[in-house]
């Protein structure tokens, strides 16, 4: 063989390689962007809303104990709009906080907020335990909507 023909199978391998990584990197990608949009929708349907003031304090109460159920760390601050915890030393444990909105029509809406340390890279990609997190991030939202939705 000679070294031109060795030179060609080297760069044919090379770019094959590229190919390869392209796709993954792609399909990787779409995968991220597939369960972000599965996120966005289960924070969507875990959306409490209410209107009279004692359906409401009911609601945030439910909210609390679920956070302090379900955060690995204490409940460190909570006022009308905000029950927040400590983002907790391990990566991969999802933690929770919830806030409270109160529209001009008198409409309270409560979400549940919740992130992973190491859940997302620098760039705002997935990080190296996206996967994992995501899915407690998932179960918690619909849990949330199941356990504390049932005031509206």
């Amino acid at each position: 063989m000679s070294d031109e023909s060795n030179g060609l199978r080297v760069l044919v391998l090379v770019l094959a390689t590229a190919m390869l990584v392209a796709c993954a990197s792609d399909a990787s990608h779409d995968a991220f962007r597939h369960t972000e949009t599965e996120l966005e929708a289960a924070r969507e349907q875990a959306l409490i809303e209410c209107t009279t003031p004692g359906d409401c304090a009911q609601a945030w109460n439910r909210a609390r104990a679920f956070v302090q159920q379900h955060s690995p760390t204490p409940i460190e601050r909570i006022t009308s709009e905000s029950i927040e915890t400590r983002m907790p030393h391990e990566f991969g444990v999802a933690y929770f906080w919830a806030a409270r909105e109160t529209a001009d029509d008198g409409t309270t809406t409560i979400r549940l907020k919740g992130m992973c340390r190491g859940m997302y890279s620098t760039d705002n990609g997935p990080g190296w335990i996206y996967g994992p997190c995501a899915a407690q991030l998932r179960e918690a939202q619909l849990e949330f909507a199941r356990e504390v939705g049932g005031v509206r």
